[in-house]
């Protein structure tokens, strides 16, 4: 009896064996090996777009693939295209929902803020959510009548079915119509709507008055102008903001209310880091720090702790490091007299720490004083050279062969090795000690020859076809190896009587360093004369998509309409024809702008 039972428990087994394999053979046949495709290309974000049935199968066309299956295999098909979805339900009643192209996706608009960080009132957040990831480019349309193309953006594929997008380039007070539009990995459209965004009017003091004179918007950069602005004076709160080719402001920071920037002195201003945040100094509060385009804080770098104060500019150089124009609290000179406006410093954004520091007084001629009388007219002491300040480097940035180059307003531009070489200085030859000539460039006239007049070389009086820089601002480094500046004009020629000619320019140089020798290839601003003239600040750019010169005198212009301010200029060099120009009027400011620069609204590296 034992055996038998024992050899029915066994055939019982065998019997829930067989059984189950069945029905694991039928489970398979109710989902088809398709369905794996299927769910792959769910989670690679990839849309259905059409279900079309023939000859026995179903043909699930998606945006990358066509799949079929047998019809036998699905119990029944539900396209939901409101709600972007599309349900199988197989044969043993299991259901696979597949995300699918609908009609419409307003309703993925989950909300949307104007002014969502309270410090950048011409921008808003959208939050969207979607039935799957993908790419979504905006559209703030151009007013009605104005010149500036359509300010477009697309972000880069994202997996994430909720996604976060920021909205840059609204009008202030003004219904704004933006465009969103849904798009696949590859840029191909989903869907699209519509939204009305509201702005408020700007509540800053003392806001520019612009005059757009010219704007051959197809000959211009594309971008906005970047407009590094002080405020009323040096102590109020810097206000950078961006200007369109019809004097439309697109973006502004107002850090009124931020109690970590409020009074912040930007001076020279934004300069955009690699990671698309903002690099600025702070000489208010003697700090660095890093800002989104939102105007959030994300780092903040004590400078009082290292031992330097910060003046003027802050520039990148390389990964997480940047160039820092300081003075050094305690350094003298060799008759103990204390020296301001002399120290460039490497920063590790990453450590914060100071990486090394470079001593002017120990590259340059700290005893070359030319410049020691104030010009008629002008009563400041900043107007002058003096013993302490000597030097006044009033802009830092990298050459390609990872040199540094300074602008210094009493000495030149000067070009040094990262080990504190002197390379080379763009400055009239007089007053410097004999150490220093094997570092003076001959100038050559248009033909190459060598010019060989004395009060040429040493800065009396110009050649026909060159001149050098006087109180320079904003060195440049072009992609040839050019070296451009915004050569102020200050006291050109050492002439201080306030009937001397005086104009600003645009000036462009090639450097030969293995001859020693500097040839004036192209200028900008003589014609202009004292419309264009600025005693100080100011900036040039060099614009590489059209080839073009920006040359921004940021104070002291006489303008159009007899008021006083700076002007953005934008030219072609191979014509010098003017295709755009903007007055800025100060609107009892101090001045108009430290700096101005073209650049895209949105990092490029998105």
């Amino acid at each position: 009896m034992m055996v038998k039972k024992q050899v029915i428990n066994l055939l019982s087994l065998l019997f829930l064996f067989f059984v189950g394999c069945t029905e694991e053979d039928d489970s398979a046949e109710f989902r088809p090996a398709e369905c794996d495709t299927i769910t792959q290309l769910i989670e690679e974000g990839v849309l259905l777009k059409d279900v079309q049935e023939n000859e026995g199968q179903y043909r699930f066309v998606f945006e990358t693939q066509t799949l079929a299956l047998p019809s036998h295999a699905i119990q029944s098909i539900e396209k939901d295209t409101e709600h972007w979805k599309t349900t199988l339900t197989f044969p043993d009643n299991s259901v696979l929902e597949i995300p699918t192209l609908g009609t419409s996706i307003e309703s993925f608009v989950a909300y949307a803020q104007v002014n969502p960080s309270g410090f950048c009132p011409l921008a808003a957040e959208v939050r969207l959510n979607l039935p799957q990831g993908g790419r979504i480019q905006t559209l703030v349309h151009t007013k009605e009548g104005h010149q500036t193309p359509d300010i477009e953006h697309s972000t880069a594929f994202s997996a994430q079915k909720t996604q976060f997008i920021t909205i840059l380039g609204l009008y202030a007070d003004y219904d704004n119509l933006v465009e969103i539009v849904y798009q696949d990995k590859e840029g191909n459209e989903r869907g699209r709507t519509t939204l009305h965004l509201k702005t408020e009017a700007l509540t800053l003091n003392n806001m520019p008055n612009f005059k757009v004179v010219k704007a051959s918007v197809d000959k211009m950069e594309p971008g906005l102008t970047l407009v590094n602005s002080s405020g009323k004076n040096e102590d109020d709160t810097s206000r950078p903001y961006m200007v369109d080719a019809d004097g439309e402001i697109r973006w502004i920071l107002d850090w009124r209310t931020s109690k970590e920037l409020v009074h912040i002195g930007a001076q020279c201003g934004l300069h955009r880091l690699p990671n698309g945040n903002y690099l600025t100094g702070d000489a208010n509060h003697n700090q660095l720090v890093e800002v989104d385009v939102l105007g959030n804080l994300v780092h903040q770098w004590d400078l009082t702790a290292t031992g330097y104060k910060y003046h003027h500019e802050a520039s990148p150089f390389g990964e997480n490091r940047c160039l820092v124009a300081v003075t050094k609290p305690g350094a003298v000179h060799a008759d103990g007299m204390p020296r301001i406006l002399d120290f460039i410093m490497e920063f590790d954004m990453a450590n914060g720490t100071v990486a090394r520091e470079w001593d002017l007084a120990q590259i340059l001629d700290t005893t070359r004083i030319t410049f020691s009388v104030v010009p008629e007219g002008y009563e400041s002491n900043t107007m002058a050279q003096s013993h302490n300040n000597w030097c006044h480097n009033n802009g830092v940035t990298a050459t390609a062969d990872g040199s540094v180059l300074c602008s210094c307003r009493w000495q030149g531009l000067v070009k040094f090795s990262q080990s504190g070489e002197l390379k080379w200085v763009i400055a009239p030859h007089n007053a410097w000690k004999d150490a220093y000539k094997k570092y003076l460039l001959t100038p050559l006239d248009k033909d190459g020859e060598p010019i060989t007049d004395p009060e040429v070389l040493n800065g009396t009086k110009a050649h026909p076809d060159f001149d050098w820089g006087w109180g320079v601002h904003c060195p440049v480094e072009l992609p040839n190896g050019h070296i451009m500046c915004f050569d102020n004009g200050f006291s050109r020629f050492y002439n201080v009587e306030s009937s001397a000619e005086r104009y600003s320019r645009a000036v462009e140089y090639e450097v030969d360093e293995k001859n020693m020798t500097i040839r004036q290839v192209w200028e900008y601003g003589r014609e202009r004369g004292s419309s264009c003239f600025s005693t100080q600040i100011s900036g040039v750019q060099y614009l590489p998509k059209t080839n073009n010169r920006l040359f921004c005198p940021g104070i002291n212009n006489r303008l159009s309409n007899g008021g006083y301010g700076g002007h953005i200029i934008e030219i072609n060099p191979e014509t010098n024809e003017v295709v755009f120009e903007l007055e800025v009027e100060v609107n009892t400011c101090i001045h108009a702008f430290h700096r101005a620069n073209r650049i895209s609204l949105y990092p490029e590296n998105e």
